[in-house]
């Protein structure tokens, strides 16, 4: 409906261009000048609605402000982008106008209809003088729309794609009457980049510079989570939120003022979670969200701030995705039922063996379930159109024999891989501690930027997985020498246990500068860029273990190698073990044979320890081997 609306205005608009354009009447130039006069006696352009409307933030430059938006059709003066006051009397000269504008191009009233109606609030419009225009293409959308609130959706991390590394954010609207059953017929806006030209180092470069072009789209929510949950196998979290009736038609009136609209996108800071924020200060003034973010936003962050805004979040509400309902039902047969269901998906003659109807009836719609649910996963990766052409003939079977049964499947707890992302650890971490290398003694400062690593506990991040971003680490031995032990960049760990239903592959890449001592270099560094694909198995007893093996390429570059590198091939193993929600081992080696550059053999070893004493308190030990150096560190490292 809200298709056929816009297309509507398309043809309005056409109309429009098409014919004369109307002489401008005579505005009220004696009641536009008492208008002017009025706001800057109130000084409404310093107001926090009209700052919050027009996206401006301080620029740390004095009294300076800038708005996030980049698109000049979003202001009506020549500054307006820098210029609060500037930009407030070009809109109230413009409301007299019947000039189009906007990214929607139509009469200011109606393209600003936000700004409208909040100066008509506080100056009391005279609609004798300025005659209020009819905006049906608005009240129309608005119609259409019917929402009565608005729920906060988080998707989970997305490891095959950087810019949803940290998870994303986007605002469902829910329908006036809707149930847990038509939620999925609600529109969502989300925010998101226009990447279609950028490929490879280009797409990161982009991303970080704020090269792409982001904006607000509203679609039908069943398609945002067929994308995110069923395509990308993301878990959702669905935050419904406190929003009073004006402050929810606030923001709506803000959406309609945004269509088209270009912002400036940067995968750290001005991204999904960033505007949101901004979006829910214009529906109310008075939160201050965004402030607490400069350098970057991530998703996640923002979920824990409006946790902490006390009555914001009302409910919060578990979408797995169709990878997780998969993996959960899978883990819930025995070893017999496992290998009839790997057996089922590709032949369903299997229902009628005597070891198949042997099982209860519940149990063989279980088993069917899953063989259905698991077809339609290996549908979700084939192109679109191959999806479309293609006739799955074995589903058409298992789910005739599933009508044919009738029973109900025996229930299975479906809980989301990725937990609550509130309850988890803050992304940024500082910490401090001792340790001795070789026997001499060294105080250490650690910090990292974001996000989380494998011995934190799993609460609020996705399992068996690691993103770790801007790690650093210095250490101040005797005499109050400073040496740098570590700086990583970018290490990306995923380890997901493999099941013959739906096998995935554990892999990792890292970048950054690593310890390489010698005995005539004691703290010497180099450069490393890594990556390894391999498998991930777990197992249960007596508690929880990850086993991985990943083998591929190394390459490191320094002074302390001949020749300044050297590369090879590189294989590492370890386990995961997790005694406790709150303690997790890690031990793991790696071997390189180094065929270029300097060539040889090295071994590095490491066991860790992760004890969470809070949820953003941790005790920290080390123990490490660096070809022929070893090290223990111990210390405390905390969450913010």
């Amino acid at each position: 409906m809200l298709q056929a609306a816009a297309a509507q205005g398309e043809a309005e608009e056409r109309a429009q261009a098409a014919a004369p354009i109307p002489v401008e009447s005579h505005a009220d130039s004696a009641y536009l000048a008492e208008l002017l006069d009025r706001a800057a006696a109130a000084d409404l352009a310093a107001r926090r609605e009209w700052r919050t409307l027009l996206h401006y933030r301080a620029t740390g430059e004095g009294a300076r402000v800038v708005s996030d938006a980049t698109d000049p059709r979003f202001f009506l003066a020549p500054t307006g982008r820098t210029d609060p006051s500037a930009e407030l009397a070009a809109t109230l000269r413009v409301f007299f106008s019947p000039e189009w504008v906007g990214g929607d191009p139509q009469p200011a009233q109606c393209a600003f209809v936000a700004r409208y109606r909040w100066l008509d609030s506080v100056l009391r419009f005279d609609a004798r003088r300025l005659p209020p225009q009819d905006c049906d293409r608005f009240e129309y959308w608005l119609r259409e729309l019917n929402a009565e609130s608005a729920t906060l959706v988080f998707a989970s991390a997305y490891l095959n794609n950087p810019a949803s590394l940290f998870g994303h954010t986007l605002l469902r609207l829910d329908r006036r009457g809707q149930t847990e059953q038509t939620r999925l017929l609600a529109y969502a806006l989300h925010y998101a980049a226009d990447d279609s030209t950028s490929r490879g180092l280009k797409y990161v470069v982009d991303g970080m510079t704020g090269g792409f072009k982001g904006r607000f789209d509203l679609q039908p929510y069943h398609r945002l989570v067929r994308t995110y949950s069923d395509l990308e196998s993301r878990d959702l979290w669905e935050y419904r939120l406190h929003l009073e009736e004006a402050q929810l038609q606030r923001l709506l009136e803000h959406v309609w003022e945004l269509r088209g609209i270009e912002f400036d996108y940067y995968f750290f800071k001005e991204n999904c979670a960033w505007q949101l924020l901004t979006l829910l200060e214009v529906a109310d003034p008075s939160l201050r969200l965004s402030d607490e973010f400069t350098l970057w936003t991530l998703p996640a962050d923002t979920i824990r701030l409006l946790d902490r805004q006390p009555g914001r979040i009302l409910t919060a509400t578990a979408r797995p995705a169709l990878g997780t309902t998969l993996h959960r039902r899978y883990q819930a047969l025995t070893a017999g039922e496992r290998r009839l269901t790997r057996r089922l998906r590709d032949d369903p003659a299997v229902t009628t063996h005597p070891e198949f109807l042997r099982l209860a009836p519940e149990r063989q719609a279980l088993l069917l379930d899953i063989a259905l649910d698991e077809r339609r996963y290996r549908r979700t990766s084939q192109t679109a159109d191959a999806a479309e052409t293609s006739v799955d003939t074995l589903a058409h079977h298992l789910l005739t024999a599933r009508n044919r049964l009738g029973a109900v499947a025996t229930p299975v707890a479906i809980e989301p891989l990725a937990t609550r992302p509130e309850t988890g650890h803050a992304s940024r971490r500082v910490g401090v501690g001792l340790g001795w290398r070789d026997g001499t003694a060294f105080g250490e400062f650690s910090a990292r930027a974001s996000y989380h690593d494998l011995l934190e506990p799993d609460a609020g991040y996705t399992p068996d997985a690691q993103i770790e971003l801007l790690s650093v680490a210095v250490r101040a031995y005797a005499g109050g020498r400073l040496a740098l032990d570590r700086l990583t960049l970018l290490d990306i760990t995923s380890l997901p246990p493999v099941n013959a239903l739906t096998p995935r592959p554990a892999w990792r890449v890292h970048a950054g500068w690593e310890p390489h001592p010698r005995s005539d270099c004691r703290d010497c560094v180099a450069f490393n860029l890594s990556g390894g694909l391999g498998l991930a198995a777990e197992t249960r007893r007596p508690w929880r273990t990850l086993w991985f093996g990943l083998a591929g390429l190394e390459f490191d570059y320094g002074e302390v190698f001949a020749d300044d590198y050297r590369v090879g091939p590189a294989a590492t193993v370890g386990a995961l073990w997790q005694p406790a929600a709150n303690w997790k081992v890690l031990a793991s080696a790696k071997g390189l044979n180094a065929r270029l550059g300097e060539t040889g053999t090295a071994l590095r070893w490491r066991v860790g320890q992760h004890w969470a004493l809070g949820r953003n308190l941790a005790l920290r030990l080390d123990w490490r081997a660096l070809e022929g150096t070893h090290e223990f560190t111990m210390g405390l490292q905390g969450y913010f």
